[in-house]
């Protein structure tokens, strides 16, 4: 009798006993994907040297010909200018795929399309008068007007509108020229100034 107590009083305790929950795997936590202010501003720099010299070699080409130096120059300087923002940009999507890996790819895909998609709605329902008064929206649709002109300008060349042999040429230039200068006016001006000055404001 006394084997049996023993065992009975065993059992239970051995039913009560349950394995220890698995450990949970620490939380990886991805990189800083935060740009410093020192690069922000010469990426804007860089931009606006960009713009500029696209600017200073269609008035180059206007008043000296196509055959001028000065018409290269400016669009080496172009080229030249555009680099570095090429070369921050890779290296910030480099950064971006290392915090993906490092979250997971599959899910942060998914997060990121999320966030793509709730940023997508709020920027949709942001779209008020309040907004359409900010001097960069403003310019950015000024800017875009300036390059339907440039479209037309495609469309005068390959001869899909209706135009005189003659007049074509002189008619493709102007609009190219008009929609050139007009897109790089608004970007030098307002676009660029007004993204420098909204970093110099922020904390």
């Amino acid at each position: 009798m006394a084997v049996a107590e023993v065992a009975i009083e065993i059992l239970p305790q051995q039913q009560q006993q349950q394995p220890p929950p698995p450990p949970r795997e620490p939380a990886v936590v991805p990189p800083n994907l935060s740009v410093p202010r020192v690069l922000q501003y010469l990426y804007l720099l860089s931009a606006w040297v960009a713009c500029a010299g696209v600017a200073a070699g269609t008035v180059a080409r206007r008043a000296l010909g196509d055959s001028s130096p000065l018409v290269y120059g400016f669009l080496k300087v172009s080229i030249g200018a555009l680099v570095f923002p090429a070369l921050l940009i890779l290296v910030f999507a480099l950064r971006v795929l290392r915090a993906m890996l490092a979250v997971g790819f599959r899910r942060s895909l998914r997060t990121h399309a999320r966030e793509i998609q709730i940023q997508a709605t709020k920027i949709f329902r942001a779209l008020t008068w309040k907004v359409l008064q900010d001097p960069i929206v403003l310019a950015w649709l000024a800017s875009l007007l300036f390059i339907l002109l440039l479209a037309a300008s495609v469309l005068v060349f390959v001869g899909l509108l209706p135009m005189e042999e003659s007049r074509r040429e002189r008619i493709g230039y102007a609009l190219s020229d008009v929609g050139v200068l007009g897109a790089m006016a608004m970007y030098c001006l307002i676009i660029i100034p007004s993204f420098a000055l909204k970093i110099w404001r922020s904390k």
